[in-house]
This record gives structure tokens, C-alpha cells and sequence, in this order.
């Protein structure tokens, strides 16, 4: 069986990886970004640069979406010079967006009409989606009807050592919600109790390697350097994250869950946006909290 021809919108870090490693792999790749700068980058790997998202859709079999939040898939999708437009029955939309479920489900409506079907196909990875794409190490939470995560598995597996079908449409989309508010909450916890550590002349690795091997365990303990060097980037904007947060505060209110902790969190990392800008990398919530403390990982004074 020949292999589908796919197409990639959004052309940022994951995007663009995710047409190089396809074409590795001997895909017919297009790509599409609002950006012409990205569009002409892609060149280089071999893909074929679209000039809209409905040109896109009517070269290939699949699209794969790496957009920012729900209003850049929902303009893609059903905007002018969109999917919808340019799509045709049986075209299969891969989309890897952290979305809102309810948005998600909203855009998967409208493109059913056509026979175009969506799955969401949220990203994570032990080392974070940016630091596990290039060493095909994602982690793919997947919601839509099963013959359809099927027809998405082979190219998925091109980019992932774990594929989780966890229910239908929108269900990919939630577990990343829940991912992503745990993974902050544990964030913020580990640094501020290290800061603590580095205050009273704690070395601060080796008491994150204490957490690593007992029930305190979470990702800054498993990568205690990320603690203490300077000038590291993680590869996600803290003004996402913040955006993430913010629609698990709203989904677990409009689910009758009380969200204590995501609430908390969030309002935390509104504070950090404030700080450091949108585009803010998200170690740096490090610094932030290293001044409000007054020390350094390091132990010395700020």
C-alpha cells in the first residue's frame, strides 16, 4: 500500500521537525505556514511549501496540525482558504494542537459534513515535546473513533515511543490538560522546596536525587542540572503553559471538579507571563522564584 501523502500546518520548532523526520522516512510531506519565512525554510528538508491551508489539503491524504491554541486550528480548519475549503471526503486531520475538547469537537462537526475526519493527537514526551520530537521519543494521547486513530497510527509512530488511544474525540486533548497542570504544579512544588534546600547550604542536586529515588519524584528531579545551570531553554513558552492552565481551570469548573490546585497554579504562572513575557522560556520560572527568595540554586544570595 502506498504510503499517504502528508501535509504539515504550522511550521514552529515541532512542526518543522515533524516534516523533516517524515520525509526521512520517504513521505510525500507539503507544509503550510501564515508565516512565508517558515514556508521557504522547509525547503531545505524536502518539503514542498503550500500557499494556503486549502491548497495544502487538496495535495494530500493527511494533515497533521501543530498550531499554538484552538483559535489558530479553527482558522486553519474552517477559515478562509482553509482545510474545509480545500479538503475532500476521506482526508484524515491528525490534530497534535493542546486545544480546548470542547472547541476541538466544535471543528471536528464542521468538517464531518465535509468527510473530512479529525482526531486529536495531544503531544508530551519524558524529555517534553520539543526535546523528545528530534529523537522520535513523543508521547501521543489520542481521542477519536478507532478506525480513524488506526489510519493516524502509522505516521504518529514515525514521531513516538508511546501512542495511548485514550478515548474518544477531545479525550487526548483533556489527558494533556491534566498532564500538563500536574506537571506545573509538581514543577513549581520541587523548585520552591530546593530553594529552601539552598538556603540552609543544601546541595540542591543531590537533595533533587534524594526526591528522584523516594515519593517526591518529578521531571526537575529527574534533570536536576536544568536546576542550577544558567541559561538553558526548555523549548516551551511559559505564556503556553499559562494558556494550558487556564483551560484546565475552566474544563474541571464547567466538569463539577474542584481545581484547587490548577486554580492556584494557574494564577502562579499568570504571574510569571506578567514577568517574563509571552515568549518567556519556561525554566526561566526558575529565576523568577530564585528572586522572590532571595537565593540562588546555587546558594548564593540574589
Amino acid at each position: 500500500m502506498a504510503q499517504p501523502r502528508i501535509g504539515v500546518i504550522g511550521l514552529g520548532s515541532l512542526g518543522g521537525n515533524m516534516c523533516r523526520l517524515l520525509r526521512e522516512d520517504g513521505y510525500q510531506v507539503h507544509g503550510y505556514d501564515i508565516d512565508p519565512e517558515r514556508r521557504e525554510a522547509i525547503r531545505d528538508s524536502g518539503t514542498q511549501p503550500a500557499e494556503s491551508a486549502a491548497a495544502l489539503a487538496r495535495a494530500v491524504d493527511q494533515v497533521v496540525l501543530s498550531l499554538p491554541q484552538s483559535d489558530a486550528v479553527e482558522a486553519a480548519c474552517l477559515g478562509a482558504d482553509g482545510v474545509l475549503e480545500g479538503g475532500r471526503d476521506g482526508l484524515l486531520v491528525i490534530d497534535t494542537t493542546s486545544g480546548y475538547p470542547d472547541r476541538t469537537r466544535h471543528i471536528a462537526a464542521r468538517l464531518h459534513e465535509a468527510g473530512i475526519a479529525l482526531v486529536d493527537a495531544a503531544i508530551t514526551g519524558e524529555e517534553g515535546g520539543a526535546g523528545a520530537l528530534p529523537k522520535r521519543a513523543l508521547t501521543f494521547c489520542v481521542g477519536g473513533a478507532p478506525e480513524h486513530v488506526e489510519a493516524a497510527r502509522p505516521v504518529l509512530e514515525r514521531m513516538a515511543r508511546y501512542i495511548y488511544h485514550v478515548g474518544p474525540l477531545g479525550a487526548g486533548q483533556i489527558v494533556k490538560m491534566i498532564n500538563n497542570m500536574v506537571c506545573s504544579a509538581a514543577g513549581v512544588a520541587a523548585i520552591e522546596g530546593l530553594l529552601v534546600a539552598a538556603k540552609h547550604g543544601i546541595d540542591v542536586e543531590q537533595a533533587a536525587q534524594v526526591l528522584d529515588k523516594g515519593t517526591g519524584m518529578n521531571f526537575f528531579c529527574k534533570h536536576p542540572e536544568l536546576l542550577t545551570a544558567r541559561g538553558l531553554k526548555g523549548g516551551f513558552q511559559v505564556g503556553l503553559m499559562t494558556k494550558d492552565l487556564r483551560h484546565m481551570s475552566q474544563f474541571a469548573k464547567d466538569s463539577g471538579v474542584p481545581a484547587f490546585m490548577t486554580d492556584h497554579t494557574f494564577h502562579l504562572y499568570e504571574l510569571f507571563t506578567r514577568r517574563l513575557g509571552y515568549d518567556g522560556d519556561i525554566l526561566q520560572q526558575i529565576e523568577v522564584l530564585e528572586e522572590w527568595a532571595g537565593v540562588r540554586m546555587n546558594g548564593e544570595s540574589v
